[in-house]
């Protein structure tokens, strides 16, 4: 008798151990969404630091799924289903009910702050799903995405809101730039997420050429930026408050963040420099 299981490959049972990575990222938000919406304690710090390791996790799979599938799976019959399902859940849906659960403030901020906000996270789910449907219709062996791929928005959207929940615990305090709109407790740059969704959302589904993260520098350079943020949240959930912790984390966060700007401002010279690098080959070979 021919199952599902029959049908799958080395790489899908990756891309399906995506999505669960996605899910229990989904898990730990849930754990911590009652009593983070109003307040914090440290078992809803862990869990929701938790929700962000588990998302990057997923991004790291994501990675070296495609790879693994060219060498090693000769069958794949439901890799490209399995893709659009997995990322849709780890790069569209958890990334957005991190951000809400991390900012709406529900019950404290003003109703419109929390509408907005919702708004801007229905609007990731929908760019993600938009952007996952157009790379299955134009897929080919290019160097280059058309947009920012769901894995890149998911990890800006991760970086910016560690950064923005670390700073108050920081050296340099908590009223850097403060901004209330109704009462509670809140991070002084928790308004930054609002225009983050919007432009993540605005990326993936645009017209403008990123590279992939194939070629060795950029492959190292994502290592590198999945690499600090994984070191920077470790160290919230193992350090103490008050060791200084918060400051390191802090640096590594903005350096991530520093990272995934350069990756979208110069993203579009390196594609064309590549193209141009590639039709000087193709001249000469031609010669």
């Amino acid at each position: 008798m021919r199952t599902t299981f029959n049908l799958m490959g080395i790489a899908d049972w990756i891309t399906l151990g995506n999505g669960l990575l996605g899910a229990i990222s989904v898990l730990f938000m849930i754990l911590a969404f009652d009593g983070f919406a109003y307040d914090k304690n440290s078992y809803e710090e862990v869990y929701i630091w938790l929700a962000m390791v588990f998302i990057l996790l997923s991004t790291v799979g994501d990675i070296i799924d495609g790879p693994i599938a060219r060498r090693y799976s000769k069958r794949r019959h439901l890799g490209s289903y399995l893709d659009l399902m997995s990322d849709s859940l780890s790069f569209g849906t958890a990334p957005a009910l991190l951000v809400f659960s991390m900012f709406s403030r529900m019950g404290q901020a003003t109703p419109w702050w929390t509408i907005l906000l919702a708004a801007g996270c229905c609007w990731i789910v929908i760019c993600t799903m938009l952007r996952l449907a157009r790379f299955q219709h134009e897929h080919g062996d290019y160097p280059w995405f058309n947009g920012l791929a769901s894995p890149g928005s998911a990890v800006i959207l991760v970086t910016l809101s560690a950064l923005i929940w670390v700073q108050p615990a920081t050296s340099w305090g908590p009223d850097a730039i403060e901004w209330t709109l109704g009462s509670g407790k809140h991070p002084a740059l928790d308004w930054l997420v609002l225009p983050a969704t919007l432009m993540c959302g605005y990326l993936m589904i645009a017209d403008r050429r990123l590279p992939k993260a194939g070629g060795r520098t950029m492959l190292r350079l994502t290592a590198l930026v999945i690499a600090a943020l994984l070191c920077g949240i470790s160290m919230q959930i193992f350090s103490s408050p008050g060791d200084g912790s918060a400051d390191v984390s802090f640096i590594l966060f903005a350096f991530s963040l520093v990272l995934c700007l350069a990756y979208i401002t110069l993203g579009p010279r390196i594609v064309a420099s590549q193209q141009t690098s590639d039709e000087m080959i193709s001249t000469s070979a031609e010669e």
